[in-house]
Parts: C-alpha cells; sequence; structure tokens
C-alpha cells in the first residue's frame, strides 16, 4: 500500500471533525467538511479512500452525502456514523449510500479505528475493479438457462407464494421454510442471492448468514424487514452485509430491482473476486457454533465441487 490511507470525516460539528482529525492524523491522510456539498468539492479534488459521515446534517444527509459519493467516486468505502436509531435512515444507508459499516455515537475509539483500517484497505486492495465495473442493476427479463438462483427462506406459506411470484418470471427461485432446508438448497443449486427475514420460524438467521457470508462472501443477501428493530438492523449490517433491505409486504418493482441489484453484485464478485473485500464481514465476539458452521461448509464444499469453483467460491 503506497502512502497512507486519505480518510474523509463529515460532520456539521466542528469540535467532531477536529477529534477525529487529531485521532487519525498520524496514520491517515486525513480530510474533513462540515457539509455534505463541502465534502463532495473535496472529493471532487482529491481521490478519497473512506468517507465517514455523520447522517443528521443540515443541508444534505448522510445518507444522501454517501449516495452520491457512491456515484460519483465507486472505489470510495462508504462508513455512516449516527447518534440515534431511526430505522428508516438505517435501512437508506444499506439500499442508497451501499455503506460499509454503521457506527453509533458515541463511538468506541478501538472501534473505529479497526473499521477505518478495514474500510481502507479494502479500497486500496479494490479500487481499479471498483471503478470499472458497473454496480447499477436492471430486471432481467427471464430467468437465464443455468443463471445463478434466488434462495428465499421464509416460513408463511402464503408469503413465500407471493414473494416467488414477484421474482420468479426473473429469476429461478427456491423457497424453503427453514435454515436446515436452506442448507440443503446451497448444495444442491448455485446460489446467488438470499432472500430471508431476520427471524424464520423462530430461528435467528443473522448467525446463518454471518457465517455464509464469511466463508462465501460473493452471495448477497436481500432482508426483508416488517418490524422497526434499528438495533437489529444494525447488527445485520455490519456482521452480515446485508446488501438490500426490503419491505413486507412485498409489493411493486422495488424489491424485483432490488434482488436485481443483490444478483449483478454477485456477478461482479465472481467475476471479480477481489470485491469481496468490500464485503467482508465484521469479527464475531463470539464463537461460532460448530454444528452451523460445520453445515454451512459442508453444503458449500459440495456446491463448489459440483459447479468447479475455486476455494473461494466466488
Amino acid at each position: 500500500m503506497q502512502g497512507k490511507p486519505r480518510v474523509m470525516f463529515v460532520d456539521d460539528e466542528q469540535r467532531i471533525v477536529n477529534l477525529l482529525r487529531m485521532m487519525f492524523r498520524g496514520t491517515c491522510e486525513v480530510y474533513t467538511a462540515t457539509s455534505g456539498q463541502e465534502a463532495l468539492a473535496i472529493a471532487a479534488a482529491h481521490p478519497i479512500d473512506v468517507v465517514v459521515s455523520d447522517q443528521r446534517m443540515p443541508g444534505m444527509s448522510g445518507i444522501e452525502l454517501l449516495s452520491q459519493m457512491r456515484e460519483r467516486s465507486p472505489a470510495t468505502m462508504r462508513v455512516l456514523l449516527t447518534g440515534y436509531s431511526d430505522l428508516a435512515a438505517i435501512v437508506g444507508s444499506v439500499n442508497e449510500g451501499a455503506v460499509f459499516r454503521f457506527i453509533n455515537k458515541p463511538w468506541n475509539q478501538d472501534e473505529i479505528r479497526r473499521i477505518v483500517a478495514e474500510a481502507a484497505e479494502a479500497a486500496r486492495l479494490t479500487a481499479d475493479v471498483a471503478a470499472a465495473a458497473p454496480h447499477g442493476a436492471s430486471l432481467p427479463e427471464a430467468p437465464a438457462p443455468h443463471a445463478p438462483g434466488v434462495l428465499l427462506i421464509e416460513d408463511d406459506a402464503d408469503d413465500r407464494r407471493a414473494i416467488i411470484e414477484s421474482i420468479g418470471g426473473q429469476f429461478t427461485v427456491h423457497g424453503v421454510a427453514d435454515i436446515r432446508s436452506a442448507l440443503g438448497v446451497l448444495e444442491e443449486r448455485d446460489i446467488g442471492v438470499i432472500v430471508s427475514e431476520a427471524r424464520v420460524g423462530g430461528t435467528d438467521v443473522g448467525e446463518f448468514l454471518r457465517v455464509l457470508k464469511r466463508h462465501h462472501p460473493a452471495v448477497t443477501t436481500v432482508m426483508l424487514t416488517s418490524a422497526a428493530d434499528a438495533d437489529l438492523v444494525i447488527q445485520l449490517i455490519n456482521k452480515a452485509q446485508i446488501f438490500r433491505f426490503g419491505t413486507k409486504p412485498v409489493r411493486g418493482s422495488a424489491f424485483r430491482l432490488a434482488v436485481a441489484a443483490a444478483m449483478r453484485e454477485h456477478g461482479r464478485m465472481r467475476a471479480h473476486p477481489v470485491l469481496a473485500r468490500r464485503h467482508a464481514v465484521e469479527a464475531s465476539g463470539e464463537a461460532e457454533s460448530p454444528s452451523l458452521v460445520g453445515g454451512i461448509l459442508a453444503s458449500l464444499a459440495r456446491m463448489r465441487s459440483r459447479l468447479g469453483w475455486g476455494a473461494s467460491g466466488a
């Protein structure tokens, strides 16, 4: 890695950006801004590896800034800071800004240093590919032969049927009611996207998704949410790298576009495995369940062998 990482901190409170500048000036080339417009002007003049933005700012919110940064500087890694729990803002940060991590205020100094370092490393390693590979999404007219499918984990039969009807014209969808059945599909089918609620049949799907993403990062996830559980959503962003969020009941083209975007991102990572670094999951402080890890790895090993993939599965 050549030179110090270039990191920009954005917050409308001058004391906050001053504090962050002091924290990182020894390890990073630091830029600061107190508004979204000022941040965009800095990014236009200087290459930025990581932007860390507050959410609540006058004029331009953090989500709006990160969304524009994503379009103007696709290689820049994006991190959102916020001091409150607002589900709409959190979901928007994923769907519009494609954030790498979500950090609550007041932050833990060790945590923010680690996250910035991880984001900077991912930015440097993937800069050329991220800038060249398009991330837009369009709806396919029909499932392409031998294209990766969608794994839907939904325990309500009526909801499962409705979701399959919504996206079945564009993708091959494999619907199951529990994680055990999901492992069976992963073993037998080429899956590019998982669609699931956070809890299925009373089981927390988050740990399953985290382990899966850690060992098979090219699989992307669209999470359905109907409850305003902001803390759970934050955990899923950081620990399972949820790619998009949707709402239930599923209606209209927005959900189909979210699945299309997720499938396109899966294709980008399969074509360019280094891009998986931009979707790295946060390290878990808890011991992984041996049975869960073993089941996922066994299913993925058989899937990779059948498809002729390399060790990364990408």
